[in-house]
């Protein structure tokens, strides 16, 4: 383990494993996780790529800030920049991130050095926030095109749940509460997982309550703030889960608008997709890594190719 100062002097726990002579590959997660979340992820990687995961902001070794403005996502940016800057000076890196972390990785994209970094991106339940909020409120302006309006109805309602955990104190107590009983009752019976397929830390509770924050950081900002245009411009895969309870799949349906060198994959899984389809997503991901890198398109990653 090694420590990263962020722009903001928050300490970043890191971990490399893997091939060091190899191409780097970042692994970042999202909310209530960590590291740990990878877990299944790594031996599929480790053998051609650099891997490297840290935890957030808020969670396990990682510093965890008082204040709720730090966990806005342009902090999530400045960690991974602070990360890559300090483990892969120089180095173009490949990305694959769910949740929070992806969508920290989005906000990250948005800035003009990032295509001098990011080699290629692999997002999976963690779309751009401004892309989320353009995808709601576009369509809740067009009641006369029902499905459409109804769609971004039915995406607006399922992150409702944020309000809640955006109420001070309340949220906070019952998360470390029930969190660590109701998260892997979800992962089996939404999911399908088993006892080993779940990958949380022994610090999971703590790490709930303690990143939390990210909530009231984000969510009315996702729905009322950004940029209206949020292009991107180095490759991205979206690994779109069928059955994610959160991000539903036509969520993804406007991205192309965005991002000119777009893949998307469907898959039968859950929000944990990095637990319950290790191997997929990180095949997924190098098969990406190694078109952008000169190799022929694998036939899946050409049936994959949006634009």
């Amino acid at each position: 383990m090694r420590f990263v100062d962020s722009a903001d002097g928050t300490r970043i726990a890191t971990y490399e494993e893997g091939n060091p002579g190899g191409p780097v590959v970042v692994l970042v997660h999202g909310w209530p996780d960590s590291h740990d979340m990878w877990d299944a992820t790594v031996p599929y990687l480790a053998d051609t790529y650099r891997v490297i995961r840290y935890d957030n902001r808020g969670s396990r070794n990682s510093g965890v800030p008082k204040k709720v403005s730090s966990y806005t996502m342009a902090h999530y940016a400045d960690d991974f920049a602070a990360v890559v800057a300090a483990l892969a000076p120089g180095e173009k890196v490949h990305v694959l991130a769910h949740d929070w972390g992806s969508v920290g990785i989005w906000e990250y994209l948005s800035r003009p050095e990032s295509v001098d970094r990011v080699a290629s991106f692999t997002s999976t339940s963690g779309p751009s926030a401004d892309h989320t909020r353009r995808y709601i409120m576009d369509g809740l302006k067009r009641p006369d095109r029902p499905v459409r309006f109804l769609r971004s109805v039915s995406q607006f309602l399922r992150l409702t749940y944020q309000g809640f955990f955006s109420i001070p104190l309340v949220a906070r107590v019952l998360v470390r509460a029930t969190v660590p009983t109701i998260i892997p009752q979800l992962l089996k019976r939404l999911d399908g997982m088993s006892d080993n397929q779940i990958r949380h830390s022994d610090t999971f509770a703590t790490d709930a309550a303690n990143s939390l924050k990210v909530y009231p950081a984000n969510y009315w900002r996702t729905l009322f703030k950004g940029r209206r245009d949020h292009y991107v411009n180095v490759p991205v895969q979206v690994i779109v889960n069928r059955g994610d309870q959160f991000v539903r799949p036509h969520l993804y349906d406007e991205t192309p608008q965005w991002v000119p060198q777009l893949w998307r994959r469907d898959i039968e899984s859950g929000h944990w997709s990095p637990m319950s389809h290790p191997e997929l997503l990180a095949t997924a991901a190098r098969e990406l890594a190694e078109h952008v890198a000169g190799a022929e398109q694998t036939r899946a990653l050409q049936q994959a190719q949006v634009s």
